[in-house]
């Protein structure tokens, strides 16, 4: 199946810095959805980290007008490579995104990577709430 569409949970969802900079006006329609994980910020790095668990992560489901560039933009971003070697930042996987209706999507998504040799000094800030928009905004 072709996956056309992109979850963002952190820095990309809308009115966040890293969406003002690499998404704006390329985002053709975007939905408030979530996905089943746990969400954590790193403190160390001021930037948010999904894991697979049975947590309810907020964010949003995009599409883009140009999926191919954009995706290659967020992929260096994220530090993730297509060879998902140890040192990706984060691993781009396929995950269930959940609309607001109860539609269900696939979409792309980008997971922590917990064996990442550059990850092993990160601080992580569970957010049991799951909206990592949220935490930053409450800590400001």
């Amino acid at each position: 199946m072709l996956i056309d569409k992109i979850f963002v949970y952190g820095s990309l969802r809308s009115d966040m810095f890293n969406y003002e900079k690499l998404l704006k006006g390329k985002v053709s329609k975007t939905c408030k959805a979530t996905i089943n994980g746990n969400l954590f910020h790193l403190d160390n790095k001021g930037y948010p980290a999904v894991v697979p668990g049975d947590g309810t992560i907020i964010g949003e489901l995009m599409e883009l007008k140009d999926f191919d560039k954009s995706l290659k933009e967020l992929d260096d971003l994220e530090n993730y490579s297509e060879d998902n070697n140890i040192n990706c930042e984060y691993l781009r996987k396929e995950i269930e995104v959940i609309l607001k209706d109860g539609i269900k999507e696939i979409a792309y998504y980008y997971e922590y990577n917990t064996k990442a040799l550059n990850n092993s000094e990160d601080k992580l800030i569970e957010i049991p709430h799951g909206d990592w928009k949220e935490y930053i905004i409450s800590k400001i």
